[in-house]
């Protein structure tokens, strides 16, 4: 099987009108312990960074931040390449972080965490200005690790689309409570078996959501809406990094969706733009020096699988 090269990845992306797009939520830095170097990271702050670097789409994220020298970083990376960041809370503390080392056979596996930083002690509770601001965009994203749960009837009831991703770590009960105002909801399923797969797809569906994309990693993806079921393969590409790819398929599927392309069609755009993720070291590159002050985070330890 042939390799798509970047550049041809790139290539088939560029087709694809721009979307327009805000993330709301999560933020970390993921700290690569074997390199020393720390890269932005985050479902919602990654969904709005490569719907920018992508496919060009206006895009702009809100979350909460802390002042130390990390989140600085990422707030000049945001600057960088043309996020807006006007709505980011900025408060005193540490801002997320995650650390990433290399298992025996290579892959990466998060090990650590400093539980979120500041984000762990606020919720991100949006005013007025806030809606107006969301209101400038298409779409409206965030994840199961962004806490807005009580932000969405608002948002939705504007008329904003809202896509969710819900990971694979969602309860029913959460898909259940939000999915009515949900447009797309994502869910990562490598571990689910076929039927496991569909049964999830048609409960999400069932609860309110406007169409259910299932993750499968190298076994592909599927995508549910009310009326019918559509399966894809991925893009075999060089890989250098996956971390992002999921978030980078999320990023595709919804650019493609707002371009008025079919299930079918947004499953094979995810999943090109997944594989160009995988061309990037961290989600999307923009690393700094971690050091010291970063270990010094690793509060919360995971246990090896």
């Amino acid at each position: 099987m042939s390799m798509d090269t970047a550049d041809e990845l790139r290539e088939v992306l560029a087709r694809v009108e721009p979307p327009s797009l805000v993330g709301v939520g999560d933020n970390v830095l993921d700290c690569y312990l074997h390199e020393d170097l720390a890269y932005p990271g985050g479902n919602a702050l990654n969904v709005a960074a490569y719907s920018r670097l992508f496919f060009g789409g206006e895009a702009g994220f809100v979350g909460i931040m802390g002042d130390d020298r990390f989140a600085d970083h990422i707030r000049h990376v945001l600057d960088e390449i043309a996020v807006d960041r006007r709505r980011v809370r900025d408060v005193h503390g540490a801002n997320g972080m995650a650390f990433v080392a290399l298992d025996d056979d290579g892959d990466r596996r998060f090990v650590a965490s400093n539980r979120g930083g500041v984000q762990s002690e606020l919720r991100l509770r949006l005013t007025e200005t806030d809606h107006d601001y969301l209101a400038g965009f298409a779409r409206v994203h965030t994840s199961v690790y962004s806490s807005i749960e009580p932000e969405l009837p608002a948002i939705a009831a504007r008329g904003i689309r809202v896509s969710y991703d819900y990971s694979d770590d969602a309860p029913r009960e959460i898909i259940q409570e939000t999915a009515r105002h949900v447009d797309v909801g994502f869910f990562s399923g490598g571990a689910l078996s076929e039927a496991e797969v569909e049964d999830l797809g048609r409960f999400a569906v069932d609860c309110g959501l406007g169409s259910a994309v299932i993750t499968l990693g190298a076994r592909g993806s599927w995508a549910f809406d009310a009326v019918s079921a559509r399966r894809s393969g991925i893009r075999p590409v060089d890989a250098v990094d996956a971390l992002g790819a999921g978030d980078s398929f999320i990023t595709g599927f919804l650019a493609a969706r707002a371009a008025g392309a079919d299930l079918a069609e947004s499953l094979d755009v995810a999943a090109t733009s997944g594989a160009l993720a995988c061309t990037l070291r961290g989600a999307f590159g923009y690393p700094v020096h971690a050091g010291d002050d970063a270990r010094a985070q690793m509060l919360r330890r995971y246990p090896s699988p």
